[in-house]
């Protein structure tokens, strides 16, 4: 506090101390006043008795004028009513009224109550006293005062206001303020505080806090601090949580203008008579430019979010090789999670035990995990020396139950490793995969592998060479960890691109139903035997299984896939850039429906070739495909709800596909 400050402050210190002295000197005359006033009358009534009925009436009156000052004269005979005055009379001041009135008489003067004085014997009694001053102590204010104080002054003003040295009269004004006036005051003397306080900073920093209409305003940000707090960490976390938020709820797919009194129009007979319709394109100038995509996959949780992975961007050398993008439907012109790695993803899924975690394949031989609750790094991750992959790994799987559950891979070198969730820096299962004989070699290149439904410890790879072999995870009777010598399953002429067991989701079991796809144009239907199942020709050969039927196509086929909800139906894309819509029961020749991507600005006829397709698992109806060119594109398929002769019908179809076709021939034969 500052010099001015503080001798200000003894000042009003001083003049309060004044005040309260004054104070005391007059209540102590008014003590002496009425002290003397009071031995007067008691002298008055003891010279000159008055009639018992007229001291009451006396001895009243003067109570009253103790109290609260003189009154005006009665309205009539013996009337006791009076208002109170506005200001405080003297007793000089006051006015007889009519002979009815009492009169004061001088020491030794009778009168009696039926006489009547003459004017010379009447000796008024003048009493000389000092004016009497009431001081009335102001009750508190119906609405409580709100006093602020500025950074240098604590005290503005006086502690009493002026209403204080007003009397009865301030009294009476103040408290008939209303709360609107009380409120209206403070919020002046607010206003006013807060404009002397920026006049003061003003001062001090020479910038303005006022606006041209008056408003206050923070001041401007130098360019220093600007740039550090846009790029400080959290608020690059809000702004990308805020405005996701916002983007998610902009996207609003009900029609607000519809007019339900009209009918369609053309497009809209077209859009309902088709079976397939493209709904949503994903593509970020910032990722996926220049890169491909080498898996699709659909959450498990959220129906509305699937992930596609990249490989690397050859004219962004500083960029991660690897991404893994997680797209949200509500959501079409960024990603909802951005994910790094440093070596190509060749596959990616969603955990479906945890929700928040992803599992990936890299070109490296490294298996990724990541969360959706941390950073864009993976938050675990093999090593790259010691026991594991050491080629690429091409597909991995999670498997298991809630509370039992691990991640599979397997890589171009035969190796199949199995993982737990919490520990990648070994793993816990390790199979090396040898190509049974008759073999002319031992080398065994897994591209891609599938799990059936019922079975964890049995699952079927497709490789290289084009054929397709059942593997164990564990020794068995008849059979040990590892490939399975006594069946296999050819009919590929070129490398197996994708192997899918058949959803079990019906009243009929179909889930030895098995779809491959091959890059020789090419694709077909298995019936796989389980590994109990199978037994050995009567020579000892090897089995071989060939397809139950077969679907050619006019390009590479690059993936197939069952749908999860329609037991003959599964969807197909090729290097053509189609997505083609196949339904067993409906026909075995075409395609009972086809769609192609809508071509992207810039996008080549070398860049539109499909290699990647996932269904949603909850309903569906949508599709997801991508290929050459990073874009992900999202279909709406018109299906009707599965029937029960749908299931049998997919049954009788393969029992008499088996029956037309010997579907097992022994090695040689």
């Amino acid at each position: 506090m500052s010099t001015n400050t503080t001798e200000q402050r003894r000042a009003e210190i001083a003049a309060k101390k004044a005040r309260l002295a004054e104070i005391k000197r007059r209540n102590q005359e008014r003590q002496q006043s009425l002290s003397i006033q009071r031995r007067s009358t008691e002298l008055n009534e003891v010279t000159a008795p008055l009639p018992r009925s007229y001291a009451d009436r006396r001895s009243l009156e003067d109570l009253v004028n103790v109290l609260i000052g003189d009154r005006p004269s009665s309205t009539g005979p013996g009337a006791m009513k009076s208002s109170r005055s506005n200001s405080v009379m003297s007793g000089a001041d006051s006015n007889f009224s009519d002979s009815a009135s009492p009169t004061i008489m001088s020491p030794g003067v009778a009168m009696t109550p039926d006489s009547t004085p003459t004017p010379n014997q009447l000796n008024l009694q003048h009493m000389s006293i000092a004016p009497l001053t009431i001081t009335y102590d102001a009750p508190p204010s119906p609405v409580r005062e709100v006093v602020t104080y500025s950074k240098e002054v604590q005290t503005s003003e006086a502690w009493t206001g002026p209403d204080d040295e007003e009397g009865d009269d301030g009294f009476e004004s103040r408290s008939r303020r209303t709360d609107e006036e009380l409120r209206e005051q403070i919020r002046k003397e607010i206003e006013e505080e807060l404009r002397e306080l920026h006049a003061d900073e003003q001062q001090q920093n020479g910038n303005s806090g006022l606006d041209s209409n008056g408003g206050f305003f923070a001041r401007e940000l130098t360019d220093e601090e600007r740039a550090a707090i846009t790029a400080s960490e959290d608020f690059v976390d809000f702004i990308e949580r805020s405005s996701k938020v916002v983007e998610r709820a902009l996207d609003m797919e009900y029609d607000v203008l519809a007019d339900y009194g009209l009918g369609m129009n053309a497009e809209d007979e077209e859009q309902s008579g088709r079976k397939i319709k493209e709904i949503a394109q994903f593509y970020d100038e910032r990722w996926s430019k220049k890169r491909m995509i080498s898996d699709i996959n659909y959450s498990p949780k959220f129906p509305e979010l699937l992930l596609a992975s990249y490989t690397k961007n050859p004219s962004a050398p500083h960029d991660p090789d690897g991404l893994v993008l997680v797209w949200n439907m509500h959501m079409h012109d960024r990603p909802e999670y951005v994910f790094h790695a440093q070596s190509d993803v060749l596959t990616a899924r969603f955990s479906p035990f945890h929700p928040n975690l992803i599992v990936g394949g890299a070109y490296s031989g490294q298996v990724l995990l990541w969360d959706t609750r941390a950073k864009s790094q993976p938050v675990l991750k093999t090593p790259l020396t010691g026991s594991g992959h050491t080629h690429p790994v091409y597909s991995v799987s999670v498997i298991g139950t809630q509370n039992a559950n691990n991640i599979l891979s397997c890589s171009t070198d035969g190796v199949v490793c199995g993982w737990t969730v919490d520990m990648l820096a070994q793993p816990q299962e390790l199979l090396e995969l040898i190509t049974p004989p008759p073999s002319k070699t031992d080398d065994l290149s897994p591209t891609c592998m599938a799990f059936p439904h019922s079975d964890p410890t049995y699952f079927l790879v497709g490789t290289e060479e084009g054929t397709i072999y059942p593997c164990h995870r564990y020794d068995r009777a008849g059979a040990k960890a590892g490939v399975e010598p006594r069946i296999s399953y050819k009919g590929h002429a070129g490398p197996v691109m994708s192997v899918d067991f058949h959803p079990v989701r019906g009243p009929v079991d179909l889930g030895d139903l098995v779809l491959s796809s091959s890059v020789d144009w090419s694709v077909k239907l298995w019936k796989a035997r389980p590994p109990a199942a199978t037994t050995s020709s009567a020579s000892g050969s090897p089995q071989i299984a060939t397809p139950i039927l077969e679907f050619s196509r006019e390009d590479v086929v690059y993936d197939a896939a069952w749908s999860p909800v329609k037991p003959g139906m599964f969807g197909l894309v090729d290097g053509a850039g189609q997505l083609e819509i196949w339904d067993i029961t409906v026909d075995t020749e075409v395609p009972v429906a086809k769609a192609q991507p809508s071509s992207r600005v810039g996008a080549t006829h070398l860049t539109k070739g499909l290699n990647k397709l996932a269904w949603e698992e909850h309903d569906g109806k949508r599709v997801a495909v991508g290929g050459l060119d990073g874009t992900v594109t999202v279909f709406e398929v018109a299906i009707d709800p599965p029937r029960n002769e749908e299931w049998a019908s997919v049954k009788r179809l393969v029992s008499r596909a088996e029956l037309g076709n010997n579907s097992i021939i022994a090695a040689g034969k």
